[in-house]
């Protein structure tokens, strides 16, 4: 039992690992479709953030799938789809066929991705469970590590479509093996599926989004902005009625009457929210900026999930043996540091120092993370893994998808205040931004620190 466990546990990570893999390497494509398109950077930033909108809207509904289904059969379905959506990707004839190629891969990741924790968590007992999910993290930051690196030499040489084309290729093969291992009868539940909660969110969250990307292009005084705001106040307002009184909720919201998962729930939001955008705005700043080739690009950028590799399984380690709440809000203020110095970076700045703040940002991920996550799933039962997965996944892409659309929104306002040439520019529309997300990470650390004395 203990060998199928960790046969489980591998092919879980190998998934988690293509899926992250992936992701870094469309952020390092995004200059070249956004020149090859000739769209703005409020447009081009959905290509990137795709992903995380279906992560944070359908994450609840995928946990709930898995409930009834399987969550193993969910799980190789998901990436099974996102492997087939990056090769329809490849071939995209215009901007909004690519964008919605990308809403296809987007719905594979959002049903796997968050089943991989708790398929992790539930193969392990309490007492090793932190270092589980430690090795879970690294698998994310190792995708990460890897992701811009293969990206930007795809890139550098092949273009941006063979990005996509290579990331099929790859999905194929992974899908393959998870077939051929995650096999066997599941435990299923027998609950209700709440699909009005799930059309709600689906209505509030991208609305939202799609008002402050306009806000942000044409002005906050755009009259095509309200309908959008309109929407997203009723879908948000109905799904919150919704899982109050829904008799299987999606989202159980009184999970949050319990104050260490409040303030776990908190701390990821905040700090998601500061270091998030840093994914989207890095590989930008470094070829608009600095001005560095495509493949210096993916080698810099993996500085920061490479340092997270090398930190997680640490963190879960030291999540199992303290408390896991200290090990967190050291990974916190690290967090603060790095965002801190990279809301400092110019035009001037050179590369070395850059990978080295990346590597704090990427430190301070590691310890935060999965010690976090350790403290939440401490919260509650078993049996409530699958939301609880669901929860973490959905609050912490959907704050990383609102701290992007929030910097470039300020980036935007910093632009149209500023004098200078495009490289000067974008620095400073980036140190704008930045300065403006840093007090959210501090708060976060004020947030736990607080919650200590208690």
């Amino acid at each position: 039992m203990r060998r199928e466990n960790s046969r489980v546990h591998f092919v879980v990570c190998l998934g988690t690992f293509f899926h992250i893999q992936s992701v870094g390497s469309i952020s390092v494509a995004l200059a070249a479709i956004q020149k090859e398109f000739d769209v703005s950077l409020a447009a081009v930033q959905w290509i990137g953030l795709m992903g995380a909108i279906m992560l944070s809207s359908l994450s609840l509904c995928a946990a709930r799938a898995g409930d009834l289904i399987g969550r193993r059969k969910i799980f190789k379905i998901g990436l099974a789809l996102y492997a087939a959506g990056s090769g329809l990707a490849a071939v995209s004839a215009s901007f909004p066929q690519l964008l919605a190629f990308r809403c296809f891969m987007a719905v594979g990741l959002a049903m796997s991705a968050p089943l991989a924790a708790v398929i992790v968590a539930s193969i392990h007992e309490h007492e090793s469970r932190g270092r589980a999910l430690g090795w879970l993290a690294a698998s994310v930051a190792l995708g990460r590590t890897t992701g811009p690196t293969i990206g930007g030499l795809i890139l550098q040489l092949l273009g941006w479509r063979a990005v996509f084309l290579a990331n099929c290729i790859f999905g194929v093969a992974i899908s393959s093996t998870l077939f051929l291992i995650l096999k066997g009868k599941e435990e299923r539940r027998n609950v209700s599926f709440d699909f009005l909660g799930v059309v709600s969110l689906l209505i509030g969250f991208p609305s939202l989004l799609i008002a402050l990307t306009l806000g942000a292009r044409f002005g906050w005084d755009t009259s095509g902005i309200m309908p959008w705001l309109g929407l997203a106040a009723v879908g948000m307002s109905s799904f919150v009625w919704r899982e109050l009184h829904a008799r299987a909720p999606l989202m159980n919201l009184r999970y949050f009457r319990n104050i260490a998962l409040l303030r776990a729930m908190l701390s990821l939001v905040l700090a998601t929210l500061a270091f998030y955008p840093i994914s989207i705005f890095g590989p930008l700043y470094l070829l608009n900026a600095i001005g560095i080739s495509p493949i210096s690009v993916g080698f810099a950028m993996a500085a920061l999930p490479f340092c997270t590799t090398l930190i997680s399984p640490l963190s879960g380690r030291l999540a199992d043996r303290r408390n896991p709440r200290w090990v967190a809000t050291l990974g916190l203020c690290v967090i603060v540091l790095g965002v801190f110095w990279y809301a400092r970076l110019g035009e001037e700045a050179t590369l070395v120092w850059i990978v080295f703040v990346l590597c704090i940002l990427g430190a301070g991920i590691g310890l935060f993370l999965p010690a976090n996550e350790k403290a939440a799933f401490s919260t509650v039962s078993s049996g409530d893994y699958g939301m609880l997965s669901a929860m973490l996944t959905a609050f912490g892409t959907g704050a990383g998808v609102l701290g992007t659309t929030a910097a470039v929104a300020l980036a935007e306002v910093a632009k149209k205040s500023r004098i200078g040439g495009e490289a000067t520019g974008f620095a400073y529309d980036q140190q704008f931004a930045f300065s403006l997300l840093l007090p959210l990470a501090a708060l976060a650390v004020l947030l736990t620190i607080l919650g200590k004395r208690q």
